[in-house]
């Protein structure tokens, strides 16, 4: 079992290799500070900040909230209060909001989804917690050695 900080710094190598895969493709993003300073006050609770807003050519803005999550079962855990209040923020702020998935294990490999998608899902609970598994068939595997645009695409015509 790995300990919190474990945890965090796994969190923040996925978010550094998704960093990198957009800076190789020369695309526009920001990374959204997450201190509680720069969050207000009445929508704690109510909302989730993602990690990046990214600026897709043609398209507009999408959100991505970057995770480092294990593979179980060919399922991806996502915590079902995370799904709720990334939909608030979807709502909120009329971007869509993109899961991105990296397995700490296993260089190269990551996932794309996006957050609407788990409301047609069911939740359970896993260690006392709500969850949402999301089965890799209603993701697209990516290698972020590859292009971002052709694997979001990719991701889209999932639907």
């Amino acid at each position: 079992m790995l300990t919190r900080r474990e945890r965090q710094d796994q969190g923040h190598q996925a978010e550094d290799r998704f960093r990198a895969w957009l800076d190789r493709w020369h695309l526009p993003h920001i990374y959204i500070e997450q201190s509680p300073f720069t969050f207000p006050a009445h929508l704690k609770g109510a909302i989730k900040r993602p990690d990046f807003l990214v600026g897709v050519p043609t398209i507009g803005t999408i959100a991505v909230d970057v995770k480092a999550k294990t593979v179980y079962d060919n399922t991806i855990l996502i915590d079902a209060f995370e799904h709720r209040t990334l939909a608030a923020f979807e709502t909120f702020f009329n971007l869509s909001v993109w899961f991105a998935c990296f397995p700490p294990d296993a260089p190269h490999t990551g996932y794309l989804f996006q957050n609407r998608d788990l409301a047609r899902l069911p939740a359970t609970t896993v260690k006392g917690t709500p969850a949402i598994a999301v089965p890799l068939r209603l993701t697209r595997a990516v290698d972020e050695r590859r292009d971002f645009m052709a694997a979001l695409l990719g991701a889209i015509s999932l639907r």
